[in-house]
């Protein structure tokens, strides 16, 4: 399936490796302006070569989405280049499998202030310029632990993700009116490299309880992405896309 972004700006966070970085390559693949928002600036300075060399267009911003002021800087310099911004895509997060019966403060500040702050903050902004000129298309990355909580994962993941969920659907209501679509995708188990360093026995564990019996890719992730941020889903806002391999059925 082909689409067509010609034109279309798109920040993507988290975009210098694993499922962001799937999503920028998609997005770009498909005509976009990619803006490579990353705290990694080595790896998304990489990937905006590797994307130019494909003669297509990106632009790498380091950014730290736990820092609102780094999220000011993202969006000017967005704008002062562009003048607009299109698609949205939160991806940035982290996934420290601490036990809950381990996690201190400081470790769950962090999660929270990357997974969760960082994606209200930028919404919030993005939404303003977006309301401007009644259009827009945002998408989170939320998780299927953010639907049954953290067991193989961190209470503290499973909790932001939890969140983002029910943050989607109050940007897509506040959002509505103005033309501004607002989706999440649920990833199951994926295999990044935050997943392949697991342990064999964990990883065949993992497969033997998914209906399709496969780990998933980044690029299922993106697929799903790039149809929600297309005009092909034009009358979707608030929903949920698991990509799960049949996971969670709800």
């Amino acid at each position: 399936m082909k689409y067509d972004f010609e034109d279309k700006v798109a920040v993507v966070t988290g975009s210098a490796q694993g499922i962001g970085r799937a999503i920028a390559l998609g997005l770009a693949g498909e005509g976009a302006k990619v803006v490579i928002a990353d705290v990694d600036s080595e790896k998304a300075g990489l990937l905006q070569k590797e994307i130019e060399s494909h003669g297509q267009n990106a632009l790498a911003i380091l950014t730290d989405v736990s820092e609102v002021s780094s999220l000011d800087r993202l969006i000017g310099k967005v704008i002062d280049k562009y003048a607009r911004i299109d698609v949205l895509v939160n991806s940035a997060g982290i996934c420290p499998r601490t036990d809950f019966e381990q996690i201190t403060e400081d470790e769950w500040d962090k999660v929270l202030s990357v997974n969760l702050k960082g994606v209200f903050f930028l919404c919030q902004k993005v939404f303003a310029h977006m309301k401007k000129r009644r259009q827009g298309n945002m998408i989170n990355i939320a998780s299927s632990a953010g639907k049954v909580g953290g067991i193989q994962v961190g209470a503290h993941y499973s909790a932001s993700k939890a969140a983002i969920i029910c943050l989607t659907k109050t940007f897509a209501l506040h959002g509505a009116p103005y033309g501004i679509r607002v989706n999440a995708v649920c990833p199951g188990v994926i295999g990044t490299e935050m997943t392949m360093c697991l342990p064999r026995e964990r990883l065949e564990t993992y497969r033997k309880v998914i209906p399709l019996g496969t780990i998933g890719t980044a690029e299922d992730v993106a697929n799903a992405v790039l149809f929600l941020a297309s005009d092909r889903s034009n009358y979707i806002t608030g929903e949920l896309i698991d990509v799960d391999g049949g996971l969670i059925m709800d």
